[in-house]
């Protein structure tokens, strides 16, 4: 499937993490023969989803500028992740304590064991990302190549860790910090110069899971809430097309991990998206003309969804859905339609 390829449209969409980092750098990354990092995706709410795209405040990290994913090439740390001492489980979360700065958008990939989180305030950003320690020596590697020659960047002491800074610009700079809690945590700030950048560090303060969706804007779905959260968008579904899911497609195998309001909508959506396609394509090979109707009948309704009336005001993900309906109606599964719509989450 050839979808638009709009800024907004790769913005929305629900990818997942890694795609959306790295469209996100595609389109933000200063030319510097290297890749750089994502979001701002990465504004990962589909209006840019996901790239796609659930938390709130986060991330403990240093200072400053992220070279995205520059390029891997050139030498990796001499030595294993920097750990630090192990905190309180779900400690390596964090939350920005500034006046003046509010959440706009989140994201997470619990499979992956990561996620992010967007703060704004006027034209200035702080994006707060966390990836498993796995990925450290990568991500690292890719960030000294912000510089050039590559270096190991500027020690900076952030929540009583040690890491490292680069900066893009005058305006734009990064930081990694150690491993901790099995995650490491990476801050990029824009629209403000470095002091600026450090001191907004200083204001960040590490919290548990519970903490960390206390800080969540009023909209925003914490974690005790999500279930009721999911059950409302199939209530919803369901009032629409007569029914949310096909036959023998339980209303519990829909799930969703995220905080973000409209990065639920899209994982939800998605997954029954995907329940009546597959009905579909099965209908279709099998010559069941009946049960093939349904499902586009269903999907055909999706122009009426609340949620995604909703989500259509700031994004573009109900356009993927849209899109898929009128192709099943015209007798086309496209081929790569799960990973459109995120299916084998």
């Amino acid at each position: 499937m050839n979808p638009k390829l709009s800024d907004d449209t790769v913005a929305g969409l629900p990818l997942s993490l890694g795609r959306a980092e790295l469209l996100e750098e595609i389109m933000s990354t200063p030319v510097l023969d290297d890749r750089p990092a994502p979001t701002v995706r990465d504004e990962r709410r589909p209006r840019g989803w996901l790239v796609p795209a659930a938390a709130a405040a986060v991330v403990a990290v240093l200072a400053a500028g992220t070279a995205w994913w520059a390029g891997s090439t050139g030498r990796a740390p001499e030595s294993t992740p920097p750990v630090a001492a192990v905190p309180e489980p779900g400690s390596f979360r964090v939350v920005l304590d500034a006046p003046g700065w509010t959440i706009e958008s989140a994201y997470e990939d619990s499979k992956n064991h990561s996620g992010e989180v967007g703060y704004v305030r006027g034209d200035a950003s702080l994006q707060v990302n966390w990836y498993p320690a796995s990925n450290y020596e990568d991500r690292f590697e890719d960030r000294r190549h912000i510089t050039d020659p590559p270096s190991d960047g500027t020690p900076v002491e952030v929540l009583g860790l040690t890491g490292s800074m680069w900066a893009y610009s005058a305006d734009d700079h990064t930081t990694i910090l150690p491993v901790e809690e099995r995650h490491f945590l990476e801050v990029r700030g824009s629209g403000m110069d470095q002091e600026e950048y450090l001191a907004l560090l200083g204001q960040l303060r590490p919290v548990d899971v519970a903490g960390f969706d206390a800080a969540l804007p009023e909209e925003f779905v914490a974690q005790s809430e999500r279930g009721d959260a999911i059950g409302a968008i199939l209530d919803e579904i369901a009032a629409t097309a007569g029914r949310a899911l096909p036959a023998g497609v339980s209303r519990s195998s829909v799930s969703s991990d995220q905080s973000d309001p409209y990065q639920l909508g899209a994982e939800v959506t998605g997954q029954v998206a995907c329940a009546w396609v597959r009905q579909y394509a099965e209908a279709r090979d099998a010559g069941d003309q009946d049960l093939a109707q349904q499902a586009v009948d269903v999907m055909a309704t999706s122009r009426d969804w609340p949620v995604l009336d909703r989500m259509d005001r700031t994004g573009d993900w109900p356009e993927s859905i849209w899109e898929i309906s009128d192709r099943i109606a015209a007798g086309d599964v496209p081929e790569d339609y799960t990973q459109w719509l995120g299916c084998e989450r």
